[in-house]
């Protein structure tokens, strides 16, 4: 068979399902010439009520002796007999024994020809892929006026890895990959505004004589905790303006932080001791201050990484809190919060608007000197939320259109600047939207726990993986555990949990740290998949933890 044949009869005999479900199709050549076939569906059905699409294939075939080629949730490339696959995001769907994917794809190979049928689409809704494609629209969520999915179907050679080129050509078109330095690096760190903004220094003059000027550039320092609130991050909206001067964690004092130095400690590696709450005071900053901190590093030769926003954390004890945005209450709480903390609305406008506006003033203001911003916790809007009061639809829809918004921005702004998620997919049961897929990587909050690295390999396959880790020293383990199988850079930090910075270290403590950074420097982070044979898992020949 060849590849004349087998396209003879796409979309051109294709009957559209009746109104109000309309598909347009067209075909795309693809960079390497595979022809790919586009189906744009639109959907128009407002209201709320249950609504199930399926779709044609844009492809039929007769491939001899198929098999499936997965990318699971768990980051397993599972090869099986053809059987029902969904991608699970916003939305429903009628599969409930069907495979779980980590991305919207799917293929079927043809072992003994060589060919592969590769199906996908785009990542902002529930897609079921089978004989039809199809995804279901729940009773009592309002949808928009008009619906619009792009599913794509393409025959082609090659394997796996080619699979995956297809869906960032076609799904993802239009979404930059990350800056290619973020492979390089070696060694991260996360400063929590430690020892009163005084330890952000301390670990740097000591790195400065630890590591040697042409390794610096392969380490990169995160300056977390250096803004007034969470949800306000010194961005006035009426004026599109950052302060010029503020107080940084202006709680610190407050009960709601103090509180927490009464917690008992329970063994867990990243207890933050009461001395070090206890010790927590405001600290005055200025844009002065802040370029300062970001130059005292590049002058060293290291990048530096900007935190962004605690996801979509906020609090109602500050003077820019409006009711009418929360989508749920609950989230992190600490100095840099006052009263309840909740998660933004993404569905409310007002909610993306600050987000565009906060990026474009930090461009403006930092955006030249730093090498990346981490947008944390990514993962507090998911799949089953669907907004509050008047503000109501699918708001991980919402939340992953924004992502891909920002990237696109800061991407237009710096080529090479970093815009990296924190997505925590599979360390926690309820997270489960890899927002990744349209950053530049994640830089995830999960302590590096080893049960979150294969769910993060798929959804951030041809960027990086990466985690902070607050427990440096007693919880090495781990950390040494992600170096020797997922290639992570060593991971460091200071100013919460464990608060040990290198400059903090013992000799001996630091000596791990730094043989762990050599060991890493020569090699380059490039994700893959996991293999399973005979229940053993493993990872470039590497094993690897039950999942």
């Amino acid at each position: 068979m060849n590849r004349r044949e087998f396209l003879a009869g796409a979309a051109a005999g294709a009957v559209a399902p009746p109104p109000p479900i309309d598909i347009q199709t067209r075909r795309l050549t693809l960079s390497t010439g595979e022809t790919a076939i586009q189906q744009t569906v639109t959907i128009t059905a407002p209201g709320s009520a249950r609504l199930k699409v399926e779709i044609p294939r844009g492809l039929t075939h007769d491939l001899p002796k198929r098999q499936l080629l997965l990318p699971m949730k768990n980051g397993v490339l599972r090869r099986t007999a053809p059987t029902e696959a969904v991608f699970e995001f916003s939305g429903k769907h009628d599969a409930p024994q069907a495979a779980q994917l980590a991305i919207p794809l799917v293929t079927e190979t043809s072992p003994d020809t060589g060919w592969s049928l590769s199906f996908t689409a785009d990542p902002f809704f529930t897609t079921a892929f089978g004989e039809k494609h199809h995804w279901v629209y729940p009773a009592g969520v309002p949808r928009q006026p008009r619906e619009t999915r792009t599913i794509y179907s393409c025959l082609h050679r090659g394997g796996p890895q080619r699979a995956l080129d297809i869906f960032y050509e076609t799904a993802l078109a239009g979404v930059p990959r990350g800056p290619d330095w973020l492979h390089d690096i070696a060694l991260i760190d996360y400063d929590f505004l430690s020892k009163h903004g005084r330890g952000w220094f301390a670990d740097i003059d000591t790195l400065e004589k630890s590591i040697a000027p042409a390794d610096r550039h392969k380490v990169i320092l995160g300056l977390h905790g250096w803004y007034d609130y969470c949800g306000r991050y010194t961005y006035n909206a009426k004026s599109k303006s950052l302060d010029k001067t503020w107080l940084a964690f202006p709680n610190a004092q407050g009960p709601e932080v103090q509180q927490r130095a009464e917690r008992p400690d329970n063994g867990d590696p990243y207890y933050w001791s009461p001395a070090a709450i206890r010790a927590l005071k405001p600290v005055e900053m200025s844009i002065d201050n802040l370029r300062h901190r970001i130059r005292y590093a590049k002058q060293r030769g290291f990048r530096v990484a900007l935190y962004f926003a605690d996801g979509m954390n906020a609090c109602d004890g500050i003077s820019t809190h409006d009711p009418a945005k929360v989508l749920r209450w609950g989230g992190w709480s600490g100095p840099e919060t006052r009263g309840r903390s909740y998660a933004l609305n993404p569905l409310h406008p007002e909610v993306p608007e600050f987000f565009r506006g906060y990026l474009a003033a930090l461009l403006d203001t930092y955006g030249k000197e730093i090498d990346a911003l981490i947008w944390d916790e990514t993962f507090m809007v998911q799949p089953p939320d669907h907004g509050a009061g008047p503000y109501q639809g699918f708001a991980a829809t919402a939340m992953m259109q924004l992502v891909r918004e920002l990237t696109l921005a800061v991407t237009s702004f710096r080529k090479d600047l970093a815009f990296l998620a924190s997505d925590d997919v599979g360390v926690v049961p309820n997270y489960r939207a890899p927002y990744a897929l349209m950053a530049h990587g994640t830089y995830q909050d999960s302590h590096c726990a080893p049960k979150g690295w294969p769910y993060g390999l798929f959804p951030n396959f041809r960027n990086t993986l990466w985690s902070c880790q607050w427990a440096p020293i007693k919880a090495f383990d781990r950390t040494l555990y992600a170096v020797d199988t997922f290639d992570h850079p060593a991971a460091i930090s200071n100013g919460y949990a464990e608060d040990r910075g290198v400059s903090d270290m013992s000799p001996e403590d630091l000596r791990k740290i730094l043989d762990l950074f050599q060991r890493r420097k020569s090699t380059r982070q490039q994700l893959h998949w996991i293999e399973e044979s005979a229940g053993t898992l493993t990872y470039k020949g590497r094993p690897v933890r039950a999942i």
